[in-house]
């Protein structure tokens, strides 16, 4: 596979991956509604930058390294679980603590809140090191050795999903100028109960 080959590999699987709609997909939907599209183009990132290291991972072990998470699947779902509940708890509080404070949610922390959101991704994204198996199943097609595929299976991979997440985060963040407070309060909720709903299907498969 030369390296043009790896490149169209890893954008098809970064951008089949980050257009799954699942639970981290409504929380940035709903970040971006409720915060704008700087705080919303941060948050994706985070998401896109853990797709770039997981793709890096599953480029440079292969098949090696879906086996071998295959293995303690059961322990990394309890983990992701118990992680993802904290998160979703944490912003349900945080939530009705705003919402007691101010009446909105909307309003974002001043300083550095497309730095803390960007981190929040990169961490709730991080717990669900199963992606790396859905990586490693394509990159068993790379030809071992060959650093010039896995950076270029990286890079597709990576630039696919900040695309991805660019555009529905822009789209997003240009729609929430239309949405009144207490529906972005509603979206918000919505979101961590997402995230519960995903942390209990978790815990129930392990």
């Amino acid at each position: 596979m030369d390296v043009t080959a790896a490149l169209i590999a890893g954008l098809a699987a970064g951008l089949a991956i980050a257009m799954q709609v699942g639970a981290v997909s409504l929380m940035l939907v709903e970040t971006a509604v409720a915060r704008g599209t700087r705080i919303g183009l941060a948050s994706g990132l985070g998401v896109a930058t853990v797709d770039l290291l997981f793709a890096a991972a599953a480029a440079v072990a292969g098949g090696t390294a879906g086996a071998v998470l295959s293995e303690h699947e059961a322990e990394i779902r309890l983990v992701a679980a118990g992680t993802l509940a904290a998160i979703a708890l944490h912003g349900l509080a945080a939530i009705r603590r705003e919402a007691a404070e101010s009446g909105d949610v909307s309003a974002d922390p001043a300083g550095a809140g497309a730095r803390a959101h960007y981190l929040r991704f990169l961490a709730i994204t991080s717990v669900n090191p199963l992606t790396i198996a859905s990586f490693a199943a394509v990159a068993t097609s790379l030809p071992p050795g060959d650093a010039a595929a896995a950076v270029a299976f990286a890079a597709g991979a990576g630039g696919a999903s900040a695309g991805w997440h660019v555009v529905l985060t822009v789209a997003a963040g240009r729609a929430g100028r239309w949405i009144t407070p207490r529906i972005r309060r509603g979206l918000s909720v919505g979101g961590r109960v997402a995230v519960l709903l995903l942390a209990a299907h978790l815990a129930l498969g392990a």
